[in-house]
Order: structure tokens, then C-alpha cells, then sequence
């Protein structure tokens, strides 16, 4: 059972290095009126679907409004969030540079956090579930283990 967590360990690890080794991440104060723009080089040889995130500190509702655009310069995405964290997806047809435009038309100024990459491999993901079920698993096995000697002592010590 002590087997199964390092091995764990290393697959969470190994997953969690792969799954955000192509994330592009932006953070900054906006102030009404001002945008943050996040801009990750994407190819469609690696995955077709694309990934964004956005999050917001002062959610405001109607406020804080999402765009992608192409390599081209279009327009394929635009989204007005309805809750502080959004997540969402979107076709990678051809590859360059993908740009999320993250706009504060609020009135007040928020910290907005932008995320642009990769719709993670179902692959990787499994692997990172098994990698978490190893642990969980192996941490178990080590409690019974433990359980099971001071009970074992317990009996050796009353005979």
C-alpha cells in the first residue's frame, strides 16, 4: 500500500506539469472603461478546442465581458460573464496568436485574472484522476495499516 503513494504523487505531479505547461496567464486592476488582453501562440496540431478562463475580485453583473480573437484579427468569441469565475471553450482552426480581451465596463475597478491555452488531453486528465486515486488509496491503505498493528498490540500486550 506505502507503494501507491509516491506513485501518485508522481503521476499528479507529471499530469499537473503537462496539463499547465501551456497556460498563459494575465492578472491586473482594470478600471471601468479599460481592458486586460492575454495572448498565447495556439496550433491546431496539438488540439482543435481551446481553453479560457476569466475571474473577477468586484463582480458586478453585466460588467465584465469576454472576447477571443483569431490570428486573423476576427472575432470568434464574445461573452459577457454572469458570475465572478467563466470558463469556456472555443475552435482553434488555425494556428498563431489567439488574444482574450477581458473589458471592465463597470463602474468600479476589479482585479480580473485571464487564462488562454489548451483544452487538456481526456488522456491527462484521467491520469491525473488515477494519480489522486492512488493517494487517496495508498493513504487509506496506511491508516488500516496502522489501525490493524496497534490493535495487533493491543491483544499481544493483554496476553
Amino acid at each position: 500500500m506505502g507503494v501507491l503513494i509516491p506513485i501518485g504523487i508522481a503521476l499528479s505531479y507529471y499530469s499537473s506539469l503537462i496539463i499547465t505547461k501551456d497556460l498563459v496567464t494575465e492578472q491586473s486592476s482594470i478600471i471601468s472603461g479599460d481592458s486586460l488582453q492575454v495572448d498565447a501562440e495556439l496550433y491546431p496540431s496539438v488540439s482543435k478546442i481551446g481553453l479560457y478562463f476569466v475571474q473577477t475580485m468586484n463582480f458586478d453583473e453585466n460588467s465584465i465581458h469576454a472576447k477571443i480573437f483569431d490570428p486573423s484579427g476576427s472575432q470568434i468569441v464574445s461573452k459577457t460573464l454572469e458570475s465572478e469565475k467563466f470558463e469556456d471553450r472555443f475552435e482553434i482552426l488555425t494556428s498563431g496568436t489567439y488574444i482574450l480581451v477581458v473589458e471592465n465596463s463597470g463602474p468600479e475597478e476589479t482585479v480580473i485574472i485571464g487564462v488562454l491555452s489548451y483544452l487538456p488531453d481526456k488522456g491527462i486528465i484521467s491520469l491525473s484522476y488515477t494519480g489522486v486515486y492512488m493517494l487517496i488509496v495508498g493513504m487509506m491503505g496506511m491508516v488500516g495499516l496502522g489501525v490493524f498493528v496497534i490493535k495487533n498490540r493491543q491483544k499481544n500486550d493483554v496476553s
